[in-house]
């Protein structure tokens, strides 16, 4: 895998993982609206899942990306 090819897929792993968590901001506000009763718990509860979830799949992304890491000078 050329540098090139390396850095620009890093910086994708990177903007997809932002993305996935504003999303998961997102759902989780949306689904703690739904019961207003117990917003905090299941706000924290909903974020909790999908940044664990988030948190996996990014560094497993960045292990995987590694394993092709060009040899430098």
């Amino acid at each position: 895998m050329s540098e090139y090819r390396f850095f620009l897929l890093h910086k994708v792993l990177v903007v997809v993982v932002n993305i996935l968590l504003l999303a998961s901001v997102f759902a989780a506000m949306y689904f703690a609206s739904l019961t207003p009763e117990d917003f905090n718990l299941t706000f924290f509860k909903t974020i909790g899942t999908f940044f664990l979830f988030i948190l996996v799949l990014g560094v497993g992304g960045k292990v995987m990306l590694n394993r092709y890491r060009p040899l430098l000078p």
